[in-house]
């Protein structure tokens, strides 16, 4: 039994199954105990996905549709988008897996996924679903698919690429330097550049155009709202500058290169310990088409990112590059196929599962017993529950009416309203075109719960107006470990409906 245990262990799939359902159970666990409000990019998301829009000003809105199924499925919000999220993670790494498995064989694709665990962008900001974690299985799928598809030819596979390509604009527009690279790769590579002459490729071309059209349209009648809204956040970025982007991507990739340097794959160190099988034949070697198929889609996304930034002369954020190292593991193993073996394998695998164990662990810490400073507390530790339902509670009580309406500072009104039972949408900046769901018409019917920090007053200008000719008043909430007196104050004021 033992042995036959241990065996099973040694197998690659097992092993990348073990590593799957690892990272969803410590995942998903770590902050639906610890946090008791979800973070800032998940509120965002559940507030604009109960409008069924095709994108907002910030994005392509495909991340705002899962949030708000699963909502509906579950009945709640908070863990379904951190199961949400590690299941968008545990996709990639399968999809990363399939695609090791073509290239380079079993063993050493079981490797490169276990590797992808060193990978800071895989694990601590994944509680936060938003769409830097819903473009990767879909950045992870691309090359898979597009893989299959020059090599078996069929057209299935074609129409798996257009799709897939598809999706990942309507997850995010960033996924257009992927499409760019693979694009590049199949003019340059002889066989894919055969498949040319097939109807393969066109047919998944049609498949792409008929799904992306749509999305299309809006970013033409919305004015490009969403590429404004980056290259501002890109100029936001602009302070740190491109070495501090690169440095940041750097560090993010720490722990993939101590994982290498432990299994023995990478420095002068190496183990000495026989291989876990004496009688396993070696490993294939693996093709050199496959390793610049692995290094192209690595690194052309990253560099097109890199050269239009310098273009335009603005800078990157380390999130933007979270999507562009699905790859790394399976081309890190490949670079270092000539020194690879069972034992290094099992070594990855040791190192996934303390890293499986330890960071999620750390980070619950953090969160529970962190230092917290009084004028900047986490914002997974606001105490949302309660403050929807005494904010809510004070609309109905003073109104009479259903709270369909809030607005003020984006983050408290969409703490109150994600939650609230009357599923309110959020008035963005109190402007219409950020918001276009909330009409001059609506607001009239309906009235409008204002809400904002009364430490900062952070209050859009376009409803300031509106505090004084209204009832104002503020509700006092204890944070999370907060000492007597250092409550949060929320102000809000009453909009009634006419």
């Amino acid at each position: 039994m033992i042995r036959r245990t241990h065996q099973r262990l040694q197998d690659p799939a097992t092993l990348v199954a073990l590593l799957i359902g690892g990272q969803v159970f410590a995942w998903t666990l770590a902050p639906a105990l610890t946090h008791s409000a979800p973070p800032l990019d998940v509120v965002e998301g559940y507030m604009w996905g109960r409008e069924w829009v095709l994108a907002t000003y910030k994005h392509p809105a495909l991340p705002s549709w899962a949030l708000e199924a699963s909502r509906i499925v579950t009945g709640a919000v908070g863990w379904p988008a951190y199961l949400l999220s590690q299941l968008c993670i545990g996709a990639t790494f399968l999809l990363v897996y399939l695609l090791g498995r073509e290239v380079m064989g079993r063993e050493r694709a079981a490797a490169g996924t276990l590797l992808l665990t060193g990978i800071a962008f895989y694990a601590w900001p994944t509680p936060e679903f938003n769409h830097n974690i819903a473009e990767t299985p879909l950045w992870a799928a691309l090359p898979w698919a597009l893989w299959h598809a020059v090599e078996r030819r069929r057209l299935v596979w074609w129409v798996l690429v257009g799709v897939f390509a598809a999706a990942g604009l309507y997850a995010k527009l960033s996924t257009v330097l992927l499409l760019v690279t693979m694009a590049g790769w199949i003019l340059w590579d002889v066989r894919a550049r055969q498949c040319l002459r097939t109807p393969g490729p066109w047919l998944g071309l049609a498949a792409f155009l008929l799904l992306a059209t749509p999305l299309a349209l809006w970013l033409y009648t919305h004015e490009l709202g969403p590429l404004h809204y980056a290259a501002q956040r890109s100029m936001q970025a602009q302070g740190h500058g491109l070495p501090s982007f690169l440095l940041s991507v750097a560090s993010n990739l720490v722990g993939l290169l101590a994982m290498l340097w432990i299994a023995g794959l990478l420095g002068s160190w190496r183990h000495a310990d026989p291989p876990a099988n004496k009688a396993e034949p070696p490993a294939p070697p693996i093709v050199d088409r496959a390793k610049h198929y692995l290094a192209v889609l690595s690194a052309g996304p990253l560099t097109l990112a890199i050269v239009s930034a310098l273009l335009s002369g603005s800078s990157l954020k380390s999130a933007w590059g979270s999507s562009m190292f699905n790859l790394a593991g399976l081309l890190a193993v490949a670079l270092t196929a000539h020194r690879f073996d069972g034992r290094a394998l099992q070594r990855i695998a040791v190192c996934a599962a303390v890293l499986l164990i330890v960071v999620p662990l750390g980070y619950a810490v953090v969160v529970l017993i962190g230092p917290q400073r009084d004028a900047m507390r986490m914002r997974v530790i606001w105490p949302q529950a309660q403050m929807s339902e005494r904010l809510a509670a004070i609309w109905a009580r003073e109104t009479g009416k259903p709270l369909r309406i809030v607005g003020g500072d984006n983050w408290i009104a969409g703490l109150v309203g994600v939650s609230a039972k009357d599923n309110p949408s959020i008035f963005t900046n109190g402007d219409p075109a950020y918001a276009p769901w909330i009409t001059p018409e609506r607001l009239q019917r309906e009235g409008m719960l204002i809400v904002w920090d009364a430490r900062t007053k952070r209050i859009p200008p376009a409803l300031q107006p509106l505090l004084a000719t209204h009832k104002t008043g503020e509700e006092r909430f204890r944070f999370q470990r907060a000492k007597p007196g250092k409550e949060l104050a929320v102000g809000y004021a009453v909009i009634p409906p006419k």
